[in-house]
């Protein structure tokens, strides 16, 4: 009977403590790597959650720039195309504003530069027809300054229906003549008159005159081919402006207010 050692009997045991604690170790080890697997993996999903969270926002935030962008454009060339007609029509508000605003009848026919008072015999001979009857209304006024022996118009001038009315009004209650006034007695080349104003008026039959005369020695007055009024300031005063009043005359000098 073979010999009993202690040292063979705890070779096993040893053996069978070691594997147990390797086995123990190993799956402890295990169940490590698979927690850390786990951690890495919910890491990794965050992450990629994170990015497409990031990249959908770039999308949304480039898609609403573009749109914003565009739409900014649009607006901006909007502006820009009002603001241009605004500038354009401003200049041409501007433009007009630069033109003189004279009626074309002062410039052409109403005030017009052969005027039969340049060839008539006497400033008081107006033509039949053409003379106002002071009773009849009228609605405008355009008074003529004429140079008698240069043949030119020397100024014109255009006024409302209520100043032409209120001239026609003053005129058709004077005398005949204004006995105030010098009688004066000239040298046959200074008689003649030299200068003398046309009143063109409009009315419904169309336009009717009433010469005036200032200058000369002979017969001042206002004359409307059918009736003869005396030279006074209270109408004078009305239209004598502007380039239609003249700097002064034989009869308008002796003549106070006009």
């Amino acid at each position: 009977m073979p010999e009993h050692d202690p040292e063979q009997e705890l070779g096993p045991k040893f053996a069978s403590a070691f594997q147990s604690r390797a086995d123990a170790t190993e799956t402890a080890s295990g169940k490590l790597a698979a927690v850390a697997r786990g951690r890495v993996r919910r890491r990794r999903q965050a992450v990629l959650s994170s990015a497409a969270v990031v990249l959908v926002v770039v999308a949304i935030g480039g898609s609403w720039n573009v749109f914003t962008g565009s739409s900014s454009s649009n607006s901006e060339s909007t502006a820009g195309v009002a603001d241009n007609g605004g500038k354009q029509a401003g200049g041409a508000g501007r433009t007009q504003e630069a033109v003189p605003s004279q009626p074309p009848a002062v410039a052409g026919s109403l005030c017009p530069a052969a005027h039969p008072i340049l060839k008539a015999q006497a400033t008081n001979a107006v033509p039949a027809g053409t003379g106002l009857d002071v009773a009849t209304p009228v609605s405008g006024l355009h008074a003529c300054r004429y140079d008698l022996k240069g043949g030119a118009l020397l100024g014109q001038q255009t006024f409302s229906p209520e100043i032409a009315q209120q001239v026609v009004d003053a005129i058709k209650v004077l005398p005949e003549m204004n006995s105030e006034l010098p009688v004066f007695k000239c040298a046959p080349q200074t008689a003649q008159p030299s200068e003398a104003i046309v009143l063109r008026f409009t009315t419904a039959a169309g336009i009717r005159e009433i010469w005036v005369e200032y200058t000369g020695c002979n017969s001042p007055g206002f004359f409307t081919g059918s009736h003869t009024y005396g030279l006074f300031a209270a109408p004078l005063k009305l239209f004598m402006t502007g380039s239609v009043r003249p700097a002064g005359s034989t009869y308008l000098d002796a003549l106070k207010g006009w």
